[in-house]
């Protein structure tokens, strides 16, 4: 038996233009998880659920996400690497949950309810990360081994500029109004979908083979393999570290310039914040992944873990009101965020142990940005709460030391990679 393998062998060199379109999906990717994920679906618990319970309340919801963003990721790109279509093994996938995170998103417009706020976001998250999944495939198929460094770049760019884009929506659409943002994000990522679409035509036309039926348990060890050692296991263990800092406290900004900086218009001034994190994210971040081809890429990793501890120890000791210093802190915390992101898919790419199961291990690898998700947001908020009720805002203390905790443990831990400068 066959299926359709990654793609026809990929040119000795891509162009800039084409790295461009190939990296446009994740432009709407972030330009729907970054606004959704920090700003709106905060709004919404603002609006529906007591204050005193509104951490708890974004911990379960975000970590059942979370759940769904951890578990799908790998069984989709196993499927995507086996699917068999005239169109490819990728794009179908990515076109079905680009339409089904709309609906989703749609969902979420509407809602009046904390559970239908949860359904919505419960599409939202099982759609998007299937297309996600399958989109992880194409980089590996699609661009040549020595270009994995720039087209880290451009995804790392896409990151930003599309978070930049989604956060300036919501923060445009603010006040009463603020649900509308769902409906333009919703036609954003189905139009960032079409250059991607265009750019990858060719991929999975070339057939495999396929070994024969093996039993389960088997199939089972050889799907984890890539985590139980060496070079790949350690990227995802870093990445999941990294993320896990950052989700200790992403979630909860909002409330912590509500409660402990004093703003009087959270729901302006964090995406407002978080645009100026990009707008440092963005330059840095490309300057990074096309100098790690040359320079290597960890480097760039030691020094994102440090501008992004440094940034919530001020937070943690200072507790600032001072309008500048807290944005000051958002544009050295945006250096430390696109250096990391500019590299983190070219060290998987570098070190993935199977090219022909390509989607499969970077749905591993997906796993390591949604497992803290599941766990991390949920368990802060249930820490938050607790801790705020003690002492005045004190909670916001404890879960910017977790951040910190993670991320100097992922610093430390990207030495032991030891393919890759």
């Amino acid at each position: 038996m066959a299926t359709l393998a990654a793609a026809a062998a990929a040119p000795a060199r891509m162009g800039n233009r084409r790295h461009l379109g190939l990296s446009a999906y994740w432009f709407g990717q972030f330009f729907l998880w970054q606004p959704v994920g920090t700003i709106l679906i905060q709004h919404q618990v603002d609006d529906l659920v007591p204050r005193s319970q509104q951490g708890t309340a974004l911990g379960v919801l975000i970590g059942m996400g979370g759940f769904v963003a951890m578990a799908l990721p790998p069984l989709v790109g196993l499927y995507s690497d086996r699917l068999t279509t005239p169109w490819g093994r990728r794009r179908p996938i990515i076109v079905v949950g680009t339409v089904g995170a709309a609906v989703g998103l749609l969902i979420l417009f509407s809602a009046h309810t904390y559970i239908q706020l949860a359904l919505g976001y419960l599409v939202v998250q099982v759609f998007f990360n299937a297309a996600g999944a399958a989109y992880a495939g194409l980089i590996p198929d699609v661009v040549p081994e020595a270009e994995f460094g720039r087209a880290s770049a451009f995804l790392a760019t896409m990151v930003q500029v599309g978070s930049g884009a989604g956060l300036a929506v919501t923060a445009v659409l603010t006040g009463s109004i603020y649900p509308l943002a769902y409906v333009v994000i919703a036609v954003g990522v189905i139009l960032s979908m079409i250059p991607t679409l265009i750019t990858a035509r060719g991929e999975g036309m070339v057939a495999v083979a396929r070994g024969a039926p093996r039993p389960l348990a088997e199939s089972v060890r050889d799907f984890f393999a890539p985590l139980r050692g060496g070079d790949f296991m350690w990227v995802v263990l870093t990445r999941l570290l990294f993320t896990a800092g950052i989700n200790s406290v992403a979630y909860f900004l909002f409330n912590f310039f509500r409660d402990v900086v004093g703003v009087k218009d959270p729901g302006s001034f964090t995406p407002t914040w978080f645009l100026v994190v990009l707008a440092t994210a963005i330059p840095f971040g490309l300057l990074a992944g096309f100098y790690s081809d040359r320079l290597g890429r960890k480097r760039f990793v030691y020094a994102s873990g440090f501008l992004q501890s440094a940034v919530a120890l001020v937070f943690i000791v200072l507790f600032p009101t001072n309008l500048v210093l807290v944005y000051l802190a958002a544009a050295l915390y945006g250096i430390g965020y696109g250096c990391y992101y500019a590299v983190d898919w070219a060290l998987a790419c570098d070190t993935l142990p199977d090219r022909t199961k390509s989607a499969k291990d970077m749905g591993l690898f997906h796993v390591a940005f949604t497992l803290p998700q599941t766990f991390v947001p949920l368990t802060m908020g249930v820490l938050l709460d607790y801790f705020n009720k003690q002492s005045a805002n004190s909670g916001y203390r404890v879960i910017f030391s977790f951040a910190v905790v993670f991320l100097l443990l992922g610093t430390v831990l990207v030495s032991r990679i030891r393919s890759v400068r």
